[in-house]
């Protein structure tokens, strides 16, 4: 069963809407980098930070404020919606703990996971919530604006072992999801498949990935003959250039010809918020009938559908095909 996206929300230095992400991008329109962040020296560092929200705010307020954003724009229809949510560990305890915050506010949290590729099981669990309830909501939220997070980044920044390592950043997402065709109402777009799969090759380890896993996730999919888009951290690190490559190259046919953004490469890392976030760039692109190559770009009849992939730090792989409301 597909599942209805009935409405999308992000939030990045970027945008603060979905259709800003998408025509900012396009437009070659860069990220906010205000120069909040220094060496010690005086350098400016090229970190992007959501501009409305203060670069000295505490950690714990920020990543709050992303995740209320996020979830306004995505507009539930009742505080008892279910909400599956996606974010740091550090953000599901302690000052942060995200789920209470949301559960003060009379939403209502039913999960919590942390990852980029978390999302892929939180849709499998809103597909078997939707069985019972009108809507649900997965949000992921994230933000490496700490300090810990800064000074490490610049540690790496001129290794000769990490390529100049993307800076931290900060974002969310949200997707209101229905039943198949919702109840009449126009969709946002379409969740047509979605699969994950554990790799041995993790961040904290120095495995090198063979592109197996991310090859059977592609392959569970069940990709169309063309593909015209794909989102997902194909720029960010060599573990996850590399798994990428080799992926893609063993479903050459279907990918060969896709339109590949640079978007968590554009602005910087995401942290567990990243799956989604790619997510919903790709809906939003296809929604707003932003060129791609190829037949599927001219709007041909079937919709347009997109791929969007994420890997987390432990090694899981995950992504999605999602389509425009036609799709």
């Amino acid at each position: 069963m597909s599942l209805g996206v009935a409405e999308i929300s992000l939030v990045s230095p970027l945008g603060l809407s979905p259709s800003e992400h998408v025509f900012f991008h396009r437009a070659e329109v860069n990220p906010h980098a205000g120069g909040a962040f220094t060496t010690r020296d005086g350098e400016a560092l090229p970190v992007h930070h959501c501009p409305w929200i203060a670069p000295s705010r505490p950690w714990s307020s920020r990543i709050r404020l992303l995740a209320k954003q996020a979830l306004a724009r995505a507009a539930p229809g009742s505080r008892s919606t279910p909400i599956l949510l996606v974010a740091p560990p550090e953000a599901l305890e302690g000052e942060a703990d995200v789920a209470r915050f949301l559960t003060l506010a009379g939403h209502t949290v039913v999960s919590r996971r942390s990852g980029a590729a978390a999302y892929v099981p939180a849709l499998q669990e809103a597909h078997e919530l939707l069985r019972r309830e009108p809507e649900v909501v997965v949000l992921a939220v994230d933000s490496q604006i700490r300090r810990q997070d800064l000074e490490r980044w610049l540690e790496q920044r001129y290794s000769a072992f990490t390529r100049n390592p993307l800076p931290p950043s900060e974002g969310a997402a949200a997707v209101r999801l229905v039943a198949g065709a919702g109840q009449g109402a126009p969709l946002a777009g379409k969740v047509h498949s979605y699969a994950a799969a554990e790799s041995d090759a993790r961040d904290d380890n120095d495995l090198p990935t063979d592109g197996a896993a991310l090859t059977r996730v592609f392959a569970a999919l069940r990709l169309r003959p063309a593909v015209p888009l794909v989102v997902g951290p194909l720029d960010v690190d060599p573990l996850r250039i590399r798994d990428f490559h080799l992926a893609s190259v063993r479903h050459h046919a279907r990918l060969e010809r896709a339109e590949m953004p640079s978007f968590e490469g554009q602005i910087g890392l995401f942290g567990s918020a990243a799956g989604l976030m790619s997510a919903v760039f790709a809906l939003a692109w296809l929604r707003h009938g932003l060129p791609l190559p190829g037949p599927a770009g001219a709007g041909q009849v079937g919709g347009r559908v997109a791929l969007a992939w994420a890997r987390s730090g432990d090694g899981t792989v995950g992504a999605a095909l999602v389509g425009d409301e036609r799709s």
